[in-house]
């Protein structure tokens, strides 16, 4: 409530912070249950940084791949030596993978074309839609319009399936962590809505482990996600993200203040020019 909306389902609303331990403090005012949102739990969120879990007693999930072949190679140092890091702190890897087969992608677009439409319907439907400046999003949002009823809903079974597999998944790990993305960031000069960058050849045609799809997959399956800063490639800023079980964000806190105490990512800035 408050923000535009475009899934109602899926929309997630989070702070953007200095540090793990700011989205701690702003998270704790924002959330809990609003009578006006009929999608927020009945939960409220209590910051307890002084109940942290050491390092050494967790296990967090991974794919391998994720941070080698899957990623742009100047990435790839960059990556190793976070997950360096948080080994050096005690953390357990363990490799996890998540089912090739369900379609994550394409639930995720169905799902949030299919909800976005019906959210803008009267901005469509009475043509101020074309006032907008990016002819792409008009022709998306029009086209959404047309999605099935039958689609709609067989993204949601599929969603489903994505919930369920997270839970197998979670059995053998506390958390997940993956790149926050696999692609060096764009510069500023450059458009946000050009071409994305090629895959890495390892990864071309390759089956697509679930933990690959992370965000997409987390969003369908609701699971709270905490970004951090880790490195620069080409002078652009590298992140890792944290993935937990729904409720979980206590825990993705206290392993990103923890492992930003060892480090000095967070306070690091991109060089200008």
């Amino acid at each position: 409530f408050g923000a535009m909306p475009l899934s109602w389902t899926m929309d997630k609303i989070g702070p953007m912070c200095r540090s793990a331990e700011d989205c701690g403090h702003v998270l704790a005012v924002i959330a809990g249950k609003d009578e006006n949102d009929p999608g927020t739990a009945g939960k409220s969120f209590y910051f307890s940084p002084q109940y942290q879990r050491p390092l050494n007693q967790l296990r967090i999930g991974f794919a391998a791949e994720s941070f080698g072949e899957w990623s742009q190679e100047a990435m790839r140092p960059v990556f190793e030596a976070a997950l360096g890091v948080l080994r050096g702190l005690g953390s357990k890897f363990v490799p996890v993978q998540m089912a090739p087969d369900l379609p994550y992608g394409s639930a995720v677009s169905t799902v949030i074309g299919a909800e976005g439409s019906s959210v803008f319907e009267e901005l469509i439907e009475s043509g101020r839609v074309d006032e907008l400046a990016d002819a792409a999003q008009v022709a998306g949002l029009r086209a959404a319009l047309e999605i099935p009823a039958r689609d709609y809903l067989r993204a949601m079974r599929v969603r489903r399936l994505v919930q369920t597999e997270f839970r197998r998944v979670f059995m053998d790990c506390d958390l997940l962590i993956a790149p926050s993305r696999t692609a060096v960031a764009n510069k500023v000069s450059e458009r946000l809505d050009g071409a994305p960058p090629p895959a890495p050849a390892a990864a071309a045609g390759a089956p697509v482990n679930g933990i690959q799809a992370i965000i997409g997959a987390g969003n369908l399956a609701g699971l709270p996600a905490l970004s951090l800063p880790c490195g620069f490639a080409g002078g652009m800023p590298v992140g890792l993200q944290l993935v937990g079980r729904p409720f979980s964000e206590n825990l993705l806190l206290s392993v990103g203040m923890q492992f930003q105490k060892a480090t000095d990512f967070h306070r690091q800035r991109p060089k200008l020019g």
